[in-house]
């Protein structure tokens, strides 16, 4: 392994050697085959719709191939793009992010309020790369002034000005990630509005991050006590309407949490069978919004069994740790694992993973966040090459 050159306040950026990074390619081609067969398996020889969990799976398998070509293209415009195209989209057509059933795209204001939070996250990225950026060229103009010390004012003056406008772009994309934030308010979503302001706090604490590893087990625990809660409030042990009346939480989510426990224990290896709660639960069908158990977790246990559970925590452990392997600097790859560990507890209390809109945003978001820029080899090459 070598370090990427940087600032002297830039945390370290460790590259892997190709084959661990191809393992987490495969291990990752692995995962996502065998959630598909497990679907495929518990929806044999029963009235199932495993359509929309196949659909969601492709979502993330396109996003993830997406963002590693935008990302190794233009690893600061494609993360900004993304987010400027969120943004403007929930400006202009305030309409389609209302959260009404007839809205477009999404149907639901907390999977409109996951949506601008993964653009949050975007933004972040963004402005973390646009500063890596600058960095790797202050040392490379280093190089530069040393070698070819007659053009040493020239290269000097020319780092400034493009230092200034790297500068500027980060601001901006700062700004842009505020104001998406602030967008999050018209959605009338509590849950994505916390989801934004989560994305925003890690961003802002990654750029002081120097390690990757205890930061992303603590976005990692912070997932699973999220994905536990509702477990613990839908116990059998607690009678309805109880904790509805402790807690800001609706009785009509309460009881859908409720009947997914109940379903899961009933089935606990195969699940009553993928797209089939709501065609089960009493809850689900008096509730006006689609969705499910309205929680990723209890709803996997409750179509596809604790295997079905054991394999959506794989699939979120398995980005956290090719994030662990990304190339690129630590603050953008901390600032993904925010993102979506902000995603990941918005969707243990809320049906957003049901749109795969939402899932293709998060594979999109780790692609851009994992892709190795095509510039850096022939950076580093540079580098190595130039007299010390």
């Amino acid at each position: 392994m070598k370090a990427v050159g940087r600032s002297p306040s830039e945390p370290i950026s460790v590259v892997p050697h190709g084959t661990e990074s191809s393992a987490a390619d495969v291990i990752g081609a692995l995962l996502l085959a065998g959630c598909a067969t497990w679907t495929l398996y518990t929806a044999a020889g029963r009235d199932t719709h495993p359509e929309g969990v196949l659909l969601g799976l492709l979502a993330v398998a396109a996003g993830y191939a997406g963002g590693r070509v935008a990302g190794a293209v233009v690893p600061v415009g494609a993360p900004a793009v993304v987010a400027l195209a969120v943004g403007a989209f929930a400006l202009l057509v305030p309409g389609g992010l209302s959260g009404d059933p007839a809205a477009l795209p999404l149907h639901d204001m907390d999977a409109d309020g996951a949506l601008l939070a993964l653009a949050v996250g975007a933004a972040c990225c963004a402005a973390h790369a646009a500063h890596a950026a600058h960095a790797e060229h202050v040392v490379s103009a280093a190089h530069a002034a040393s070698a070819v010390s007659v053009a040493r004012g020239e290269g000097r003056g020319q780092g400034r000005r493009q230092g200034r406008g790297r500068g500027w772009n980060r601001l901006l994309l700062g700004g842009l990630a505020l104001g998406i934030t602030a967008e999050a308010l018209a959605t009338g979503s509590v849950a994505g509005l916390l989801a934004c302001g989560a994305a925003l706090v890690v961003a802002g604490s990654a750029t002081f991050a120097r390690r990757r590893v205890p930061v992303l087990v603590l976005l990692a625990l912070c997932a699973g006590l999220a994905a536990g809660a509702p477990l613990l409030l839908a116990r059998p042990s607690g009678p309805p309407g109880v904790l509805s009346s402790a807690t800001p939480l609706a009785d009509q989510r309460e009881a859908l949490w409720h009947d997914a426990v109940h379903e899961a224990a009933g089935a606990p290896l195969r699940g009553v069978g993928p797209g089939r709660f709501a065609e089960l639960s009493p809850a689900a069908q008096e509730s006006a919004t689609p969705g499910g158990a309205s929680s990723a977790v209890l709803q996997a246990a409750a179509e596809q069994g604790i295997p079905g559970v054991c394999l959506l925590a794989g699939s979120f452990g398995w980005m956290l740790w090719t994030l662990r392997r990304s190339p690129g600097p630590t603050a953008v790859v901390l600032t993904a694992a925010g993102a979506l560990t902000a995603l990941a507890a918005e969707a243990a209390v809320s049906p957003v993973l049901s749109y795969p809109g939402i899932t293709a945003g998060a594979g999109l978001l780790v692609g851009m966040a994992t892709a190795r820029p095509l510039s850096q080899p022939q950076l580093q090459a540079q580098l190595d090459d130039a007299p010390s």
